[in-house]
C-alpha cells in the first residue's frame, strides 16, 4: 500500500447468463469484531508480526533524497516477485493526482526491507497537440500524459517478467484518466540485469493506433519471447478484466464491461475463482474468468471506495486486506480457512499520519493496498 509515500507488504446479468450466487457461495464476513469509527485505529486487536515499510518518502526540497524529480504525489503502488527479487511499480505526479505530467517509478528490493532508489520505467507521454475527448471542448496544448494502473506486472509462461501501465490524458485536474479515453496500454520488460526494454503498446483505447501514436505496436517486434507473452495476456480474462475503467467501454477482451474497479483475484480450491472490487462488490468465476455471477456486496463487509485485496496465504488460508469503514483508515486484515467465509478482523495500520504535500485527491489513512497477484510470484516460495 502506498499512499503519502509509504508501503505495506502482505503476504448486472452478464451474457453469459449467470446469475447472484448465494451468499455462502461468495466471500462474506461472519465475525462479530467490528472497526469503530470514533477512532484512528478502529479499537481493532493488532494483526501480530505486522511490519510496515516505507520504500520511498517525497522530497520537494531535496529531491535527490528522493526520487530525483521532487514529485510528492506517488499512488497506486503493483507488486510481484521475480529472479528471487521484490519488484514495486507506482505511479507519480509532481503535486495532485490526474494533474499532468505523470510517470511511473520502479523500485527493487532483495528482503522487502531496503528498496532501491526509484527509476522512470514509463515516462510522460507526449500527447498530441489538437486532441480532445469524446463529449469535451477542451483541447489539449502542449499536454503530457498521466499514468493510470490497475494492473501491473505480468510473468510470462517463459518466465520473463513485464511491467505494465495505462497512458491517459487529463486534460485538467478534474479531468479522469481511467474513464476509456486515454491512449492506450503499454508493456516493457524487465531484465534479470535490471536493465529495460523497449516501451510497446499492447492495447490501443478507440481512435489511437500505430499512426498516431509514438511507441510502437508489440507486434512489430522482433523479440518472440515479447510476442508470445503479449498474446498470452491478450488471451487471458483474468488479465483482461483488471484492464477494466481504462479500455473502451465496449471492448470486447473484457469479461464484465461494467466500471466495477481495481480487480483482484484467487483461486479456491475446487478451481473456482473469486474476484474481488473496489466497494467489496465480489463475484465467483467457475471458468477461469470467462463469465462471472453477477457482482455483489460482499455480506457482512464494511468497506468504502478504496481497494480491497485478497489472496491464498502460503499456510493454504486466505485473507482479505481493506479498510472496513467509511473511510480509508484503519487498515484490516481479514482470514478465512475456505476463502469464502471470514470470520475475524485484525489491525495492520491504524495511523492518520499528517500530511506533509497537499495535493488533488489526497486522502488521509493507509490505504489503496495491494498484494502480489498469482502468477506474479515466480519463486515466491523462496521468500
Amino acid at each position: 500500500m502506498i499512499k503519502l509515500n509509504k508501503i505495506l507488504l502482505v503476504s448486472a446479468l452478464l451474457l453469459s447468463g449467470v446469475g447472484v450466487a448465494s451468499a455462502q457461495e461468495i466471500p462474506h464476513f461472519t465475525g462479530t469484531e467490528l472497526n469503530n469509527p470514533d477512532y484512528h485505529h478502529g479499537q481493532l486487536s493488532p494483526a501480530m508480526g505486522v511490519h510496515n515499510i516505507q520504500v520511498m518518502r517525497a522530497n520537494r526540497e531535496l529531491p535527490e533524497t528522493a526520487d530525483n524529480f521532487g514529485w510528492t504525489y506517488n499512488h497506486a503502488p503493483m507488486l510481484a516477485y521475480w529472479n528471487n527479487m521484490f519488484f514495486l511499480e507506482y505511479l507519480s505526479d509532481p503535486v495532485g493526482e490526474h494533474v499532468p505530467p505523470g510517470q511511473t517509478f520502479l523500485v527493487t528490493s532483495n528482503d522487502g526491507y531496503e528498496w532501491s532508489k526509484p527509476e522512470v520505467v514509463f515516462p510522460p507521454y507526449s500527447i498530441p497537440d489538437g486532441t480532445q475527448k469524446e463529449g469535451s471542448d477542451q483541447v489539449a496544448k502542449d499536454l503530457l500524459s498521466v499514468n493510470h494502473q490497475r494492473m501491473g506486472f505480468y510473468v510470462s509462461s517463459d518466465d520473463r517478467l513485464f511491467a505494465i501501465a495505462y497512458i491517459a490524458i487529463s486534460i485538467d485536474a478534474h479531468d479522469s484518466p481511467n474513464d476509456g479515453k486515454g491512449i492506450g496500454r503499454v508493456v516493457r520488460e524487465i531484465h534479470k540485469d535490471g536493465s529495460f526494454g523497449p516501451i510497446y503498446f499492447i492495447r490501443y483505447n478507440e481512435g489511437w493506433s500505430k499512426k498516431n501514436t509514438d511507441y510502437p505496436f508489440y507486434t512489430k517486434s522482433k523479440d518472440k519471447g515479447l510476442v508470445k507473452a503479449c498474446e498470452e495476456m491478450l488471451s487471458n480474462p483474468l488479465v483482461q478484466q483488471q484492464w477494466n475503467e481504462e479500455a473502451d467501454r465496449d471492448d470486447p477482451l473484457i469479461p464484465i464491461q461494467k466500471q466495477y474497479k481495481a480487480f483482484s483475484y484467487y483461486h479456491l480450491p475446487n478451481g473456482n475463482v473469486v474476484g474481488l472490487w473496489k466497494h467489496a462488490l465480489t463475484a465467483v468465476s467457475e471458468d477461469e474468468g470467462k463469465t462471472w455471477t453477477t457482482p455483489t456486496r460482499a455480506p457482512g463487509f464494511v468497506n468504502s471506495n478504496a481497494k480491497i485485496w485478497g489472496q491464498k496465504t502460503s499456510d493454504g488460508r486466505y485473507a482479505t486486506v481493506y479498510n472496513p469503514s467509511d473511510f480509508r483508515w484503519p487498515l484490516a486484515i481479514s482470514v478465512s480457512e475456505n476463502g469464502l467465509n471470514y470470520e475475524n478482523l485484525l489491525l495492520v495500520n491504524g495511523e492518520i499520519t499528517t500530511m506533509r504535500y497537499g495535493g488533488n485527491y489526497k486522502s488521509y489513512g493507509p490505504q489503496y493496498v495491494r498484494g502480489i497477484q498469482e502468477g506474479n510470484r515466480a519463486n515466491a516460495s523462496k521468500k
